[in-house]
């Protein structure tokens, strides 16, 4: 059985920590996330698709994952600034009130927000200004993650239906077909996604996405079959 390169697609399973105080932060495990008291309805517990290398995970897992096999089990610890990085103190900074009145946001304590496309956590508001830390809420913490490697997906057809599973959490691509035909993948998404907000930009992701793990093919089309409703 090879080992996992850079590169490589994998699902895995897996539970992270802080270091610090062992709590879990985020689980692919739904019994996990029960029994930890961080379950959210909203979300579907099952293995994340991984290609190894891409940053899709904190960089001190992602390069504890080369050279590990089908089916192994690890337990991975790796420093903050491997993880979601060091805390920076110039990433707290003053927001004018106004800004957030412009966004028609009231600002609370503690609240999760977006300014000027950076995600932040605000610490104190003011009359006129708001404090914001903008970064990562795990940012300065060393993490531990308990990893299971479930498969490496190597079939180009199931790569795809994976990489729409990630982006479209939820959807049922069972009935999608795919053919190949010499360096073009033809693909025929199920009707229920034809209309579904910002579908194109689902499409191109996953084309962009395939392309980091295969060159063998040089394009794909998505085809779009439309019924005539004939009158009786």
């Amino acid at each position: 059985m090879s080992t996992l390169q850079s590169g490589d697609m994998v699902n895995i399973n897996y539970t992270g920590r802080t270091k610090e105080d062992n709590k879990v932060f985020d689980t692919t495990f739904e019994d996990v996330a029960k029994k930890e008291d961080i379950f959210d309805e909203k979300v579907i517990y099952r293995p994340f698709t991984l290609i190894i290398g891409k940053n899709w995970l904190p960089e001190g897992l992602e390069e504890e994952i080369i050279g590990m096999k089908e089916g192994e089990k690890k337990t991975i610890e790796f420093e903050a600034k491997k993880g979601f990085g060091l805390r920076d103190r110039s990433k707290i900074r003053l927001v004018q009130r106004r800004e957030f009145q412009r966004h028609q946001i009231k600002p609370k304590e503690d609240m999760k927000v977006e300014i000027g496309g950076q995600e932040g956590r605000i610490l104190k508001v003011s009359s006129s200004r708001v404090k914001v830390d903008f970064n990562h809420d795990l940012a300065g913490y060393d993490l531990s993650y308990y990893v299971e490697i479930e498969k490496k997906i190597t079939d180009i057809k199931e790569q795809f239906i994976c990489l729409l599973e990630k982006r479209l959490p939820g959807v049922d691509f069972s009935s999608t077909k795919i053919d190949l035909k010499d360096k073009s993948i033809v693909v025929e998404l199920p009707n229920n996604t034809r209309f579904m907000e910002y579908i194109q930009f689902i499409r191109n992701g996953v084309t962009r996405d395939l392309s980091e793990i295969t060159t063998k093919y040089d394009n794909v089309t998505f085809i779009e079959h439309y019924k005539i409703e004939k009158k009786k």
